[in-house]
């Protein structure tokens, strides 16, 4: 099958488009004849050797995946062959990630698709998804209790301020200037722009996807801080004891966020397309900053 490849990490121009083995289902896997993938920024990490890891050359990165069931297991149930589905494949840990013509993995890392959406926009959901759901959950909040997210406009960010308004938690945000308005239309309270402008001891919590240890001085004495980013956490301070968040694999959570999608409840736009043969391209484009919206791969 073709796929995308690295033979060592380095810049955008290490990927090429190969050809790669098909790997055989197992009794629970499923196999999935690619739709699209989404770059994310564990893929430039991995692909820069910014990430230390073991990676099985050629590597093919991707984590992100939506497309239709060609072949399922024989001891799978969970999904019929045609079936419309979105998964999370933790690359490190598989053969091969989701930037290719077929992917193939157990079947409980795989949700159905949304309805509500085109099948393309739905690959932009798992990962961002199901790291905003685990990072919540690493929360105890009391009803009502204020949050601000960190880079509330990027991909998790906002997946998780939708997460807390359904829930009843004020939300504020630390974002761009260009980010406030969408933000506000959600239904975020105040938009900072500067991490200098943050209120001191004024949130029960701090979710900071985007890398901004100063955003610890939001929180109220004795509340929480947790981060996704791979940027230096804070150090402890006032009765605060910074957290970090990493995503797991999770077919049910993923469900989950699915039928929120579906039920109009949720949304995770979608940016620029490429090809999945400009995938390198893409990495270029994703690594200068500046994008809104999931950079998507179309097989």
């Amino acid at each position: 099958m073709k796929a995308i490849t690295f033979r060592h990490t380095g810049d955008p121009d290490v990927l090429t488009l190969d050809e790669v083995p098909e790997l055989p289902v197992g009794p629970q896997d499923i196999r999935v004849a690619v739709t699209a993938a989404a770059v994310n920024p564990v893929d430039l990490k991995t692909r820069s050797g910014f990430l230390t890891m073991n990676l099985t050359y050629p590597a093919v990165p991707g984590w992100d995946v939506s497309g239709v069931v060609t072949e399922t297991g024989s001891e799978v149930t969970r999904f019929t062959v045609g079936e419309q589905v979105i998964g999370m494949i933790a690359q490190p840990v598989h053969r091969y990630g989701t930037y290719a013509e077929q992917v193939t993995a157990d079947a409980r890392l795989f949700a159905r698709a949304p309805a509500a959406v085109r099948l393309e926009e739905a690959a932009a959901l798992p990962l961002a998804g199901l790291t905003a759901v685990q990072t919540l959950a690493k929360l105890t909040l009391p009803p009502g209790a204020p949050v601000l997210v960190t880079g509330a406009a990027g991909a998790v960010g906002r997946i998780a301020v939708q997460l807390l308004l359904a829930d009843g938690h004020p939300v504020d945000a630390l974002a761009r200037t260009g980010d406030t308005e969408p933000l506000r239309a959600l239904g975020v309270g105040t938009v900072y722009t500067r991490p200098e402008d943050l209120p001191d001891a004024t949130h029960t919590a701090v979710v900071d996807t985007a890398g901004v240890a100063a955003a610890i001085r939001a929180v109220a004495d004795g509340g929480q801080f947790v981060a996704i980013d791979d940027n230096p956490q804070p150090t402890p301070e006032r009765g605060i004891t910074p957290r970090k968040s990493y995503v797991d694999e999770n077919g049910d959570q993923l469900q989950t966020l699915s039928d929120l999608v579906t039920a109009g409840r949720l949304t995770v736009p979608v940016g620029r397309r490429y090809p999945l043969a400009d995938a390198g391209r893409a990495h270029r484009d994703f690594g200068a900053g500046g994008l809104r919206g999931k950079v998507l791969l179309l097989a």
